[in-house]
């Protein structure tokens, strides 16, 4: 499995990824368009693995350790076992431009257990409630100093049935006792761990 993923990559002489600049430029506009011609030509994770590298994020394919941060690494699509990649893991971190306009592309991506937006400021409470669209695979979810999360946003969290592991850090939220008291009620299966952020 693992040697095939690294066969799918097309590389130069020197080591590095490589793909069409022209193509990487064209692909530029409209990052966060779902495209349904897109998603039959090259299916639903590697559609969604291009939509989360142009914007900044980065994915784990199952069956390997480390992350894929950067677009032009990309398997090249004219492979012919796209298939076999599996988006698991889910990271967008500070530079990573993400936001519910995009979050369809989850759809069908029925591997992905593990997502951490980490002070990624444009993960807001709309983009909590699209993420419901993993809610039958999602495992782990952590959300640490995203500003434009709100109460109301960690609420619709609750719906997430299949999540085993919540990691809440440095939200400012109000009457967080409260809410996490809710969390905990409503969601039995799930470890919440709580962090608050300071006010200073």
């Amino acid at each position: 499995m693992i040697k095939a993923l690294r066969s799918g990559l097309s590389k130069n002489p020197f080591g590095k990824c490589n793909r069409s600049l022209w193509q990487w430029i064209e692909d530029s506009f409209n990052v966060q368009v779902y495209d349904d011609d897109r998603i039959k030509e090259i299916g639903p994770n590697m559609a969604c693995a291009e939509w989360l590298m142009k914007n900044g994020a980065q994915v784990r394919w199952k069956g390997c350790k480390e992350f894929v941060s950067h677009y032009d690494c990309l398997p090249h699509t004219q492979c012919g076992f796209l298939e076999q990649f599996k988006i698991e893991q889910v990271y967008a971190g500070r530079e990573a431009s993400i936001s519910h306009v995009g979050f369809r592309h989850f759809q069908d991506c029925t591997e992905i257990s593990d997502v951490s937006f980490v002070q990624c400021n444009t993960i807001t409470n709309e983009a909590l409630n699209e993420l419901l669209i993993l809610r039958s695979n999602l495992k782990r979810l952590e959300i640490d100093g995203c500003v434009n999360v709100t109460r109301e946003g960690i609420l619709k969290l609750q719906h997430l049935h299949s999540l085993k592991l919540l990691e809440l850090k440095n939200l400012r939220i109000n009457n967080d006792s409260e809410l996490i008291y809710s969390l905990e009620n409503k969601m039995p299966n799930c470890e919440i761990h709580y962090a608050s952020k300071s006010h200073e």
